[in-house]
């Protein structure tokens, strides 16, 4: 045999034998991998359930019997049941291992403000510094609460015990009752004496403006008003009106 061929043989079964060990190494990383992954199991969740199921759950998942780490206070999850765990939901942890939970202590008792005359950022703001939430709204006409969006009442009440998380539904003022009127003509009138007569009649002075009038030698009549006689008008309204001057 020529030393070419000899050469040429020594090669070839050096790249035989490379190519097998490169072969091998990655049969096991493989293998290696899916032991590997063999291990390893996600962590399910178990908040909101009693111990007893919790401890079932993560036994069918080969994690161990969780260990209860401490209390927390919660206004969503009944007192003695799991409000935390650690590791999160969803964690990758190796088979085995132990969760730790956190149990509920139930809600935090605590009472209700006076939030009547509020507005709704106001109670908001209150709720939350008292650890309690806005629940549901209802708005209602209402004569003793003429200002729009303002609280005429609530429950729980003011001064009531309440926990930790608890809705507090509120009822607003929409203004008085809607009801229709037709303005009535003050022309002529006094303003004094019209200031009663609206009164009488649901309605409130507005802005006055004087202004002369020819043939009108008397101050305060009314000579102009806004909304115009026989509009129609709701309760409550602004009357705006002008009056006669006298020349000095």
């Amino acid at each position: 045999m020529s030393k070419q061929s000899l050469l040429t043989s020594i090669l070839r079964i050096m790249l035989i034998f490379t190519v097998s060990v490169i072969l091998l190494l990655a049969v096991f990383i493989i293998i290696f991998r899916i032991a590997i992954r063999g291990d390893i199991v996600e962590v399910p969740d178990v908040i909101g359930k009693s111990f007893v199921d919790a401890a079932q759950i993560l036994s069918k998942n080969n994690l161990e019997t969780p260990k209860i780490e401490g209390e927390k206070y919660s206004g969503s999850i009944p007192k003695g049941y799991i409000v935390d765990q650690r590791p999160t939901p969803g964690s990758k942890v190796k088979m085995g291992r132990q969760i730790k939970v956190y149990l509920s202590k139930g809600a935090e008792a605590g009472i209700a403000p006076r939030l009547i005359g509020k507005t709704i950022p106001e109670a908001e703001m209150d709720l939350q510094m008292r650890g309690l939430e806005l629940g549901t709204i209802v708005r209602v006409h209402t004569d003793d609460f003429p200002k729009d969006d303002l609280i005429i009442a609530h429950t729980p009440p003011p001064n009531a015990a309440v926990q930790k998380g608890t809705k507090v539904n509120l009822l607003l003022s929409l203004g008085p009752y809607y009801v229709q009127l037709t303005m009535p003509d003050l022309s002529g009138m006094r303003l004094d004496d019209a200031t009663g007569f609206l009164k009488s009649r649901g309605l409130k002075l507005g802005g006055v403006e004087s202004q002369f009038s020819p043939g009108i030698d008397e101050a305060n009549i009314i000579i102009g008003q806004n909304p115009q006689p026989s509009e129609h008008i709701r309760r409550g309204i602004l009357v705006n009106v002008i009056v006669s001057s006298v020349p000095e």
